[in-house]
């Protein structure tokens, strides 16, 4: 009857519930699971770490800055205080209860096998931020490759270095040298109050931004774009700037078009970019703690401008060239990676845009004073991006002792030598390097292409890899 009925779907909803709580509680195990086997990654997700310790033990994180809890007593309570972890069962279902039971067992299992560094330290800084500190001076030294899409090596003829965080990657101590003499020049070139320069002198935050960002020109903010160009986030000095602002700053979606775009957003997008945002956000929390008006868009041209000119007048290459134990990181690893990739029929190319007497001394210290040798080409100040599109622009040699630049006709690039200017179509000439026997169906792109190219050597061709 309906009294029936009504009471078999009561069951059922009671049923299905209790469904939904296992498999939340299996979706908990198999994140446990995961992140068991790497504390690095419970590190990078915050306070992972901590927190499964809090569950655990949390009568260790009531002890004074005076006390800390060695590691083998730590282990005694856990293991004491795994029994008492049990969870709620089904007043009817004996299958939910098993599977209760057996994740029950699961956790257990985990939290027994799982290790959790401790420091016997007597700092007065929380165990959270010890953590984090330790982990990001551990990820930071990691070298690590990523790629986002297979690449068969084996069927790779050509491959392209750019020097820059590519060959060579920096400590913090540059982008902190940029920051600081681009402030300065903000100081004595565009008279910015003098107090800015004693107040920001040395301050550059390494993790205050990442790649990706832009700065919108006309307020002045930091702002993170997503995918669908919406801004989805923003800063403006170093604080948060609320959603309601946002909504009003860009017409309520908060997405901007291309045109408009173009226009305000000027993109962040190497690392050298992290010290010019740094130094956008610093300086209007600065005008903003001081009660100073200003116009964004000034400030922000202002920057930029002092950033640009660091850059050129080449204040820290000379810097950086004179002190590569400082500046450059250590890469033990890539003499050795070079030479298998020449000993396996690999043509090494060297492109870069900086002057040779910098690249010079930033590859003698990280591969040594013979580093030339490895290369089928090796070209300095190279003028990328026009490098890859200008169709006629020759090379010329530099002089590798005296770094003046000779007048000779270069029909032939030579390994050793150092060059200079010249484009793409000419680097294919130069190194007699042909790719007609390619088997690979023309394209729309590859036409294109194949327009700046020279007897049917295609510089889209799968067999170039440009990094």
């Amino acid at each position: 009857g309906a009294e029936s009925k009504k009471e078999n779907m009561q069951a059922m909803k009671q049923n299905y519930c209790w469904l939904v709580f296992v498999s939340a509680w299996s979706n908990l195990i198999l994140t446990l699971l995961h992140c068991s086997s790497s504390d690095s990654l419970l590190a990078f997700h915050g306070t992972a770490l901590i927190t499964r310790r809090r569950l655990l033990v949390p009568s260790l994180f009531e002890t004074t800055s005076s006390q800390f809890v060695p590691e083998t007593e730590i282990h005694h309570q856990r293991k004491r205080l795994l029994p008492s972890i049990q969870l709620p069962r089904h007043p009817t279902h004996e299958g939910v209860n098993e599977l209760l039971e057996r994740a029950e067992q699961l956790l257990a299992s985990v939290y027994e096998s799982s290790t959790i560094a401790t420091s016997s330290t007597t700092s007065d800084c929380s165990i959270q931020q010890e953590k984090s500190n330790n982990f990001c001076k551990h990820f930071f030294q990691l070298e690590k490759v990523f790629a986002n899409s297979y690449v068969d090596l084996s069927k790779i003829e050509m491959i392209g270095f750019d020097f820059d965080y590519t060959l060579v990657t920096y400590t913090n101590d540059l982008l902190s040298t940029i920051y600081d003499q681009a402030l300065q020049r903000l100081v004595q070139e565009k008279q910015y109050p003098v107090r800015l320069q004693e107040t920001l002198t040395g301050k550059f935050d390494p993790f205050f931004s990442i790649r990706g960002l832009a700065v919108d020109k006309e307020t002045g903010w930091i702002a993170h774009l997503s995918y669908t160009h919406k801004v989805a986030v923003a800063w403006e000095g170093r604080e948060k700037v609320s959603s309601e602002r946002l909504r009003q700053e860009y017409s309520g979606k908060q997405t901007l078009r291309p045109e408009e775009r173009k226009k305000r957003l000027k993109p962040l997008n190497d690392l050298f970019s992290m010290a010019e945002c740094c130094l956008i956000a610093d300086t209007v929390q600065f005008f903003k703690d001081n009660n100073i008006p200003f116009f964004p868009r000034s400030c922000v041209e202002d920057i930029l401008g002092v950033i640009s000119a660091t850059h050129i007048s080449g204040d820290f290459h000379r810097l950086v060239a004179s002190n590569p134990e400082k500046y450059f990181e250590p890469k033990p690893h890539l003499a050795s990676v070079l030479q298998t990739l020449k000993d396996s029929g690999k043509k090494l190319i060297f492109v870069s845009n900086s002057p040779f007497w910098y690249v010079d001394a930033g590859m003698k210290h990280v591969i040594g004073p013979d580093w030339r040798a490895t290369w089928d080409a090796v070209i300095v100040s190279a003028g990328k991006p026009s490098f890859y599109t200008d169709s006629a622009k020759p090379f010329r040699e530099v002089s590798s002792r005296t770094g003046r630049v000779k007048f000779k006709k270069i029909d032939q690039l030579e390994t050793g030598e150092v060059y200079t200017e010249g484009c793409l179509r000419e680097l294919t000439r130069c190194l007699n390097w042909d790719t007609t026997q390619e088997t690979s169906s023309p394209s729309p792109v590859r036409s294109r292409f194949q327009a700046q190219t020279n007897a049917g050597i295609s510089l889209a061709s799968p067999k170039v890899i440009y990094w």
